[in-house]
């Protein structure tokens, strides 16, 4: 299982999830009904970004974007007031490089503590595929208490940061590393012996953006200012060197999805043969549209004595 690869690659696992769920009706294991994956996210006080659309495969079937992307479909986002009334209304318009990826215009920014509509309507499909999110609060780093530390060492990389807000609940993160050196000698152990036993399943690639599980800002401390002390968790580290941390704060869908499909791993509290479905927003099709805030350091992680002696 990929599990150093999250953001933006959360579609390899999208795509891994939905092609079980596709490929099922009921008890019927024969039964594929193709339909439309959508997946889209918005980054809190950032750019709109690209919404990418195609269709499910088979589960005996490699799926490619490419091959099952969807063209001509009507794509927008609604910007809604409290009364879930469109105050505004953002268009898409299909790249003219590759089918299937639909882009706004780069001036439009998404709004902290809004709520959005995406919206798509396929030529020949009588539904509208649609979802809502709730953009988290934006949030900054205030300090960097280290620029450099050794892997798993005394001292853990240390971000104070002003804490984000969403309606309801506590803030829920998810820790990224992007390695900017990412060399096979460089892999952490745990990252190294999954690469060596991988069968050919991995490239560096895919362990160049890791992440860690759901975290609850309750796991970290709440200094007398309000701001917030985050510790960056080691399970997110790939590989040692020059590193990009980020942390991002999860709106509900997101977090929805991310738990659901952990939870396809199993464990002891699931019975023989159960596999819960898949928890996503998408209304009339499948994917993930959300939204998260998030913000990132640069972070220089150095090896520990005797690095790569228990890694091979």
């Amino acid at each position: 299982m990929k599990r150093f690869t999250f953001f933006p690659a959360i579609r390899l696992a999208l795509v891994a999830g939905l092609l079980f769920l596709t490929a099922c009706d009921g008890n019927d294991n024969t039964t594929f009904v193709q339909e439309y994956v959508v997946e889209n996210y918005l980054f809190s006080g950032e750019p709109l970004t690209q919404v990418r659309l195609s269709q499910t495969a088979s589960v005996d079937e490699a799926w490619d974007f490419n091959e099952l992307a969807v063209s001509d479909a009507t794509v927008r986002l609604d910007l809604l007031d409290d009364n879930n009334n469109v105050e505004k209304t953002y268009s898409f318009t299909e790249s003219n490089r590759q089918n299937g990826i639909y882009l706004p215009d780069a001036s439009d920014i998404a709004e902290p503590l809004r709520t959005y509509r995406l919206s798509i309507d396929v030529p020949g499909f009588d539904r509208t595929l649609s979802a809502t999110t709730i953009v988290p609060d934006t949030f900054s780093v205030i300090t960097t208490r280290l620029d450099t530390v050794v892997f798993q060492g005394s001292e853990q990389f240390e971000v104070d940061v002003t804490r984000s807000s969403f309606p309801g609940r506590q803030n829920v993160y998810i820790f990224t590393t992007e390695a900017l050196d990412p060399r096979e000698e460089l892999l952490t152990p745990l990252a190294a012996d999954l690469y060596d036993n991988g069968e050919g399943d991995f490239t560096l690639e895919d362990f160049r953006k890791g992440s860690s599980p759901l975290l609850n800002e309750a796991n970290y401390t709440v200094n007398a200012d309000g701001s917030l002390t985050i510790g960056f968790p080691w399970i997110a580290v790939a590989f040692v060197g020059p590193n990009i941390l980020t942390a991002s704060a999860i709106d509900q869908n997101v977090f929805n999805y991310i738990s659901s499909n952990d939870a396809q791993g199993g464990g002891s509290t699931l019975s023989p043969g159960e596999i819960p479905n898949i928890l996503d927003p998408i209304e009339n099709g499948r994917g993930i549209f959300g939204s998260m805030a998030r913000q990132s350091v640069d972070i220089m992680i150095l090896p520990p004595s005797g690095f790569g002696s228990n890694s091979q």
